[in-house]
């Protein structure tokens, strides 16, 4: 018999994990929404055009993601690989209202090679603004990112900031602008592979010993930890880019009182459609990076209508290892929706238990019934494999009486009641937190 799997990079989702995923999704939708964004919901499908589109230098996808395009055979089709070249393909479509702040939490896919916590198919929860060259847009989205984690429990957390306007100008002090790509590249790679090894990638790519050794200092030594000494150490390559950050670094603190904000010089961001701004959100538990982005004013004018813009993307997969991680040491999420399982076990009052199901669906109730005519202790046994924590029997004489007996099958405790005070016990016994997952 074949063994048919998963695409090599891909994963399903069930049970615990996929309600675990789906809350994570309700919780950062919902900071989204307080935030006033708007959703919007984009093919997967995108042409090639699209996804390789080159303007003024710029490139839709970058050389180092263009390589990873899922490209649909004997078509000019490929997968989206992020959320915002289809936004920006839509936006510069549009006459929309300024700012349009627009959310979108769907899955990409990318041709790379798959490794821990790394895969060819993942989830991104996207919030942009078009339409707005403030750095109050910035400090917005990086807000709001923040309220999303500590929504989902994650209470440490750093955000690093810098801006590719003074790597830029970096680069032009160093005389570096012919290997400008291969810079940007190497030096995104650098929590992974080290300073050794950037200066083995730049000096692949013909970059001085002497220069690749240069930028290595003024970029990950001066300054280290010390905010304002960073930012005039980055005002001798841009006086503006320095500027930017100055004023997102105080709307953060002094605005929405986020203390863990940090400069950090060596931060690229691997897509090359950046042009202001850049950030990261740091996570602990050897996480690292579970939240990205920055400005990028020249993308949608390779789409035909020129416009500032700046997003945030939350990477989903790497939260839900975090999730996981404290699902394991103290559950809270069931594998099944389910609240009640209406038991029955006589034959004759099968059209007795639908219509008690019925009525507590009605109340708000996940509710299911047995489709197998299993007896009593099986019907159990299905509830206690699938963490149903509720248990309402339907005999004769609870029908006959109005009164049903509701088991919570975690404690084993048992109260009497009728149809309509149902709903209300299971709200209150859960608030207790008397049912465990």
């Amino acid at each position: 018999m074949r063994d048919y799997q998963t695409p090599n990079g891909m994963k399903d989702f069930s049970g615990r994990e996929m309600e675990l995923r789906r809350s994570m999704v309700m919780d950062i939708e919902s900071v989204y929404r307080q935030g006033g964004y708007q959703p919007l919901s984009t093919p997967a499908l995108e042409s090639l055009q699209t996804l390789n589109a080159k303007a003024g230098g710029q490139v839709g996808a970058g050389a180092e993601i263009a390589g990873q395009i899922f490209k649909i055979e004997d078509s000019e089709l490929g997968m989206r690989f992020d959320l915002t070249v289809p936004l920006a393909r839509f936006a510069s479509n549009q006459s929309l209202p300024k700012p349009y702040k627009r959310y979108c939490i769907a899955p990409v896919w990318r041709r790379e090679e798959p490794q821990k916590g790394r895969l060819r198919e993942f989830l991104q929860a996207d919030a942009d603004i078009i339409g707005s060259s403030s750095m109050r847009a910035e400090a917005e989205l990086l807000a709001m990112a923040a309220a999303a984690l500590r929504r989902l429990g994650i209470d440490e957390f750093e955000i690093l900031l810098n801006n590719r306007k003074i790597l830029q100008g970096l680069i032009l002090k160093l005389n570096l602008q012919k290997w400008e790509t291969a810079v940007f590249r190497a030096l995104d790679k650098l929590d992974k592979i080290g300073n050794d090894g950037v200066k083995k990638e730049l000096s692949q790519a013909g970059v001085d010993e002497k220069a690749a050794q240069q930028l290595l200092d003024l970029l990950c030594n001066d300054c280290t930890g010390d905010n304002s000494l960073l930012l005039r150490k980055a005002g001798e390559y841009s006086v503006e880019g320095a500027k930017e950050l100055q004023e997102i670094l105080t709307l953060l603190q002094t605005g929405y009182a986020l203390a863990d904000v940090r400069i950090d010089l060596s931060l690229v961001r691997g897509l090359g459609y950046y042009t202001g701004p850049i950030f990261e959100i740091k996570a602990g538990g050897g996480v690292g990076s579970v939240a990205g982005g920055g400005r990028y004013d020249q993308l949608l004018g390779i789409y035909g209508q020129n416009d500032s813009a700046v997003g945030i993307s939350l990477g989903i997969e790497r939260l839900l290892s975090l999730k996981e991680e404290a699902e394991r040491k103290a559950p809270t999420t069931r594998a099944s929706p389910t609240q009640i399982l209406v038991v029955g076990f006589e034959t004759e009052l099968q059209a007795k238990v639908l219509a008690v199901a019925t009525e507590l669906r009605e109340d708000g109730l996940c509710v299911e019934t047995d489709l197998n005519d299993r007896p009593m202790r099986k019907q159990l046994d299905y509830a206690n494999a699938n963490s149903i924590p509720f248990a309402l029997f339907v005999g004769k004489k609870e029908v006959e009486s109005g009164q049903y007996t509701l088991k919570d099958l975690a404690t084993g405790q048992q109260k009497t009641l009728s149809i309509e005070k149902i709903a209300e016990a299971v709200s209150e016994i859960t608030a207790q937190g008397a049912t465990k997952p």
